[in-house]
């Protein structure tokens, strides 16, 4: 019998949104009946933050954390569609993720089909130069906001997040702003379509990936006047789907943030009636007799106070909590018992060797995932003792059955440091963002940001230093802006200790135990180390 696989990716859903999570207040039937009908990693963690690492671990099954962040596939990589290349096997990319489209990122190389649903905040692609005159934004912002997020960082800081609602409501007043454009919908009926007409006398291979729920967070309830969010019907205020990044205190309130995470529920919501049209053609066209299907997030997303987001909202520090890390996880596929659920933990990094595996391609030798096929039919308990997860060259953390502990290597002493620099800091560009656009989202930002540069460069003297330090303090001004590929005017300041949390008694991390427990602390940042050490080697 011939086999095929379907990977469904979701940008930035928060595993406890959804019920076969244990959420109890938002709907979500199709991910629920998922779940039901295949095996559910209770315990998966993607490892290397955020958007585009977490997508090239999966491609490739190697680990990003180690080595690089924000970075495309080299030539030496080996991806699932490279793997298939030259075999009877069909293979098609269908996305939306308009982080991932640059050629030069190579992430849609090996496919044989290809199709990209433009219109995301960072795309300019129909509308750049046209005024906004069917919306306005300043009813998507709440003026005590803007003026919160300018008195404590400057005017120049909300710009970037204005740009990204300026350049989205572009796209959106033209017919966008209806539930069936949206780009989940548009995504998942294109890969329909494309199972309705692939080759059933040959094995495909079909990755889906939706950027949503990923901001903006504008459900069909935003831009309807007649209706309200089902989750938080008699709010007042503005849907501000797109909120100021960065620390929420003397920004929003309760009521708002709230408000926010309701508007997020409500596009899950809509992601899962969109799942739920891919898996009706699925067992409409008789696929579910030799089809693998795996459902992934490369991450979830802060959104507030305690275990909404410590502090935070959308991804603007490289922190590595539960809410970002921890992710949801579901396989089916024939042969394998449904309704199970598995404690053991699972990375991102075992999509590509689970789905070769399916394929009867074989695991790829650099591959340092692991199938996840033996896990689901019982045949061994764990596939590993623990998961790390982190964001290069900010932060790593690592989780066991009891403890998880993050260490943040830019505290870490000069040499370290440096040598994150030389690996990640020599990469950074920004220049892509002008050719997948937002253009209009970061107007003035790079400006600024080469000028910072020249003058911490010229400020510092290079006499006597070496080539990394050179280029340590040429980068030393970007301030994370390696970080606004993913999320504008993005911080990348870390606490000044690392944390310790006790995962049984605090699942959300919330008290840092370290003081009373030192040699625990020790013993997991050892362990850290040394995984981190082998998956380089």
């Amino acid at each position: 019998m011939l086999k095929n696989a379907i990977v469904v990716m979701f940008d930035s859903l928060q595993f406890n949104y959804l019920g076969c999570y244990g959420n109890t207040w938002i709907k979500t039937p199709n991910f629920d009946r998922l779940a039901r009908e295949g095996v559910l990693f209770e315990n998966a963690y993607t490892e290397g933050l955020p958007t585009v690492p977490c997508r090239r671990a999966m491609h490739t099954g190697r680990f990003t954390l180690p080595v690089s962040g924000w970075v495309g596939l080299s030539s030496k990589d080996t991806t699932i569609a490279d793997l298939c290349w030259g075999r009877p096997i069909d293979t098609a990319l269908i996305f939306d993720c308009p982080m991932y489209r640059l050629p030069k990122f190579g992430y849609t190389r090996g496919f044989d089909k290809v199709w990209f649903t433009h219109g995301h905040e960072a795309d300019d692609y129909f509308y750049e130069q046209d005024e906004l005159i069917h919306l306005n934004i300043k009813d998507y912002i709440e003026e005590s906001s803007y003026r919160a997020v300018v008195e404590r960082s400057g005017a120049k800081m909300p710009e970037a997040t204005l740009g990204e609602i300026r350049n989205y409501l572009k796209q959106r007043q033209y017919g966008g702003d209806r539930e069936e454009n949206r780009y989940v919908a548009r995504t998942m009926r294109k890969a329909v379509e494309y199972l309705e007409g692939v080759d059933r006398n040959k094995q495909f291979y079909l990755w889906v990936d939706s950027f949503d729920p990923h901001e903006p967070w504008d459900p069909p309830s935003v831009y309807d006047p007649d209706k309200k969010c089902p989750y938080d019907p008699d709010y007042q205020g503005k849907d501000e789907f797109l909120p100021f990044p960065g620390l929420v205190a003397g920004v929003y309130t309760e009521e708002q943030l709230h408000h926010v995470r309701m508007l997020y529920a409500e596009l899950v919501t809509l992601c899962d009636k969109y799942l739920g049209e891919l898996l009706d053609a699925v067992r409409r066209l008789g696929l579910e007799e030799n089809t693998l299907l795996l459902m992934v997030s490369d991450h979830g997303e802060p959104m507030g106070n305690g275990e909404h987001g410590h502090g935070l909202m959308r991804k603007v520090r490289p922190w590595p909590y539960e809410e970002l890390a921890h992710i949801p996880m579901i396989l089916r596929a024939p042969g394998i018992a449904p309704g199970q659920r598995v404690s053991s933990f699972v990375q991102s990094v075992d999509v590509a060797p689970t789905v070769c595996d399916w394929l009867g391609i074989g695991v790829h030798p650099d591959m340092q995932g692991k199938s996840l096929l033996p896990l689901a039919r019982g045949e061994v308990d764990k596939v590993r003792d623990f998961a790390i997860a982190g964001y290069y060259p900010y932060s790593q953390a690592i989780f066991t059955e009891n403890w998880s502990y993050i260490h943040w290597t830019r505290n870490d002493d000069k040499a370290e440091r440096l040598m994150a620099l030389e690996f990640y800091g020599g990469n950074i560009d920004n220049s892509h963002i002008h050719a997948t656009g937002g253009k209009g989202m970061f107007e003035g930002q790079f400006e600024a940001l080469e000028k910072r540069r020249k003058e911490m460069k010229a400020a510092a003297g290079e006499e006597g230093l070496s080539d990394i330090e050179k280029r340590h303090k040429a980068n030393a001004t970007l301030d994370g802006a390696d970080q606004w590929t993913c999320t504008p005017s993005s911080s990348s300041e870390v606490p000044d200790r690392d944390l310790l949390f006790d995962r049984r008694a605090d699942p959300f991390q919330l008290h840092n135990v370290a003081d009373q427990h030192p040699d625990q602390a020790r013993k997991l940042y050892a362990l850290l180390n040394d995984y981190l050490d082998d998956l380089r080697a």
